[in-house]
């Protein structure tokens, strides 16, 4: 295991495997770290990103501001993979609450539906007998 936080010239680096924490994690994490440190991103071979973190208040600690960021990380990387559990059940709500506050965009929504589901059917049915082969006549 390398060594968690390394300390270059005031700054501290931490390296992140990309597939344990996404590009998207890395960027929610640093957002919310902008009041506490300067946030740098770097490339690093092997799938893994350098966190180059710099404390902005004086004296604060490196490796409790890198400490900091890992919670981070697993409190977004959290986040994230609860939003795509839950995305179908949360659309799902909204459409509720919608739909019963105005019955008449349900009714309008079920209505386009069913007339796109049509348009579907009737598109297939054309690239079906495009797609026939044509009988030849006997002589």
């Amino acid at each position: 295991m390398q060594k968690a936080l390394v300390k270059v010239k005031g700054w501290g680096k931490l390296s992140v495997n990309t597939k344990v924490y996404p590009l998207q994690t890395l960027y929610a994490a640093g957002y919310a770290f902008m009041d506490k440190a300067y946030i740098y991103f770097d490339a690093e071979p092997g799938g893994r990103v350098a966190v180059w973190i710099y404390p902005k208040a004086k004296g604060a600690k490196l490796e409790t501001l890198a400490m900091e960021f890992t919670d981070e990380l697993l409190n977004y990387a959290h986040y994230f993979s609860s939003l795509k559990v839950n995305a179908e059940s949360t659309k799902l709500l909204l459409q509720r609450a919608l739909f019963s506050a105005a019955p008449s965009l349900a009714k309008e929504a079920e209505e386009k539906e069913i007339q796109d589901l049509i348009k579907e059917l009737e598109q297939e049915e054309k690239d079906e007998q495009t797609k026939a082969p044509k009988k030849k006549k006997k002589t």
